[in-house]
């Protein structure tokens, strides 16, 4: 089995009987509104990807970085796609809406025979509801990860995004094998530090140095533990376009000598690869394609880079609304209100916290108005200022535009969360998992 990494979490995985698998592909076009790959992949590079059809394309979770429309276009659509057997129809309907008609539920944790690739795989659903060992209140399946069997005896373990910790890796080790090759996640997509309105360049840049150092010691436990010969780290490499492309100077994403670092002695099993770059799975050779950019990037070389990128306009400002557009606030907000309380209450979830929205005008953010949402009650109204009363808040500052585009479901509030398009504030500055999983609900359609 040879392995060839394209971009963040993409890989042309291709089996000894030559069936090509597709993971998660997004290799042109932004993500999130504001990311974009880094290392960029190259028009050749797409070309090659295009032009050889896979025998099938496995999608993670929902994610757009995974699910990538305009990347997935290039592709046949009765492409067998391999997906975990959700206990949401989320992943398979929007599947489905792209036209693709052969979609593949695989139940978890079971060796199945996919015949379109003529190999076995085993699917793992989250492992920590999505965190970092936390338990949630909001139970829906989301990240998945795979396993394949090659007929020639090699084994490959693909994370992805799933928070896999080391008793997770062990347990995969012990009971399905130790995979010849793991590639595991290292880099956080939160929008923390990057978003944190309320944190100086040297509060931001201590957050990321500890979020980098937490994950590079995750990464190498869990190198450990699975007893892998060989480790590739993917997925969460990008950088910032548009507004916020300076931000990318807090990017939470160790470098390659940072995961050396932390591997030690192992090091020389760490496999960093670069688009187009390919790798034996089961020697661990990795084979270097010359036309890899920024190969062996520091954090100047990708903050520069991000700033090539300034100009980038996000997609939501592109979209045009009539200037006469009659639009009550206060009243559209309120039915946001409740619908998102119904919805709390049947997730039977009731953090002591109030968000606030700080809505300022678009283009030039002037302030418009603030409104208050208490997360114990379904009151929602406008407030004169974010209070300072004690009580833990959440207060997001949102252009009208964006805000439209949110309750109005043209895009996806955990998606903008993660752009860094809307600053944040919070007090006490602590994650609220839940919280900020289930703001999606905060729309005029849910």
């Amino acid at each position: 089995m040879r392995i060839r990494y394209i971009a963040n979490a993409c890989f042309q995985i291709t089996l000894s009987n030559g069936a090509t698998l597709l993971t998660d592909p997004w290799i042109e076009g932004p993500c999130q509104q504001t990311w974009r790959n880094f290392p960029p992949v190259g028009e050749a590079l797409r070309a090659e990807v295009y032009a050889q059809a896979p025998q099938a394309i496995y999608i993670s979770h929902l994610h757009h970085d995974h699910l990538h429309p305009q990347t997935l276009a290039h592709f046949d659509r009765s492409t067998p796609i391999l997906i975990g057997k959700l206990n949401t129809p989320n992943l398979r309907g929007a599947m489905a809406r792209l036209g693709f008609t052969k979609i593949l539920e695989i139940p978890f944790e079971t060796r199945q025979a996919v015949a379109a690739l003529g190999c076995d795989v085993v699917l793992f659903r989250d492992f920590h509801g999505n965190t970092q060992g936390d338990e949630t209140l909001v139970e829906y399946d989301l990240d998945t990860s795979i396993y394949l069997y090659d007929p020639d005896g090699t084994r490959l373990f693909n994370a992805v995004d799933n928070t896999i910790l080391p008793a997770d890796a062990a347990r995969i080790a012990a009971e399905y094998g130790a995979p010849d090759t793991a590639i595991l996640p290292y880099a956080s997509a939160s929008l923390y530090p990057m978003a944190m309105a309320d944190f100086d360049a040297g509060r931001k840049t201590a957050a990321m140095w500890a979020i980098r150092a937490r994950t590079a010691a995750n990464f190498a436990a869990n190198f450990t533990a699975i007893g892998a010969r060989c480790v590739v780290p993917a997925g969460g490499e990008y950088v910032l376009s548009g507004p916020v492309a300076a931000l990318s100077q807090f990017l939470p994403q160790p470098l390659a000598a940072e995961l050396a670092s932390a591997l030690g002695e192992r090091s020389r099993a760490l496999a960093k690869l670069y688009p187009g770059d390919g790798l034996d799975v089961g020697s661990g050779q990795a084979t270097p394609d010359p036309r890899a950019t920024h190969r062996d990037f520091d954090d100047a070389a990708r903050a520069a880079y991000a700033m090539t990128l300034a100009d980038e306009a996000p997609s939501y400002t592109k979209v045009e609304l009539p200037a006469d557009l009659p639009f009550d606030w206060g009243r559209a907000l309120k039915k946001c209100a409740g619908n998102f309380h119904k919805r709390r209450v049947g997730m039977g979830l009731a953090p002591a916290i109030d968000i606030y929205l700080e809505v300022v005008s678009w283009p030039e953010r002037a302030p418009r108005f603030v409104f208050k949402l208490a997360m114990d009650s379904d009151a929602g109204a406008m407030v004169g200022a974010v209070a300072d009363d004690g009580r833990a808040r959440l207060a997001y500052t949102i252009d009208e535009k964006l805000l439209f585009a949110l309750v109005t479901g043209l895009v996806s509030w955990n998606a903008m969360e993660a752009s860094a398009l809307m600053p944040i504030r919070r007090s006490p500055d602590v994650y609220e998992h839940d919280l900020h999983r289930s703001i999606v609900h905060f729309s005029l359609l849910s």
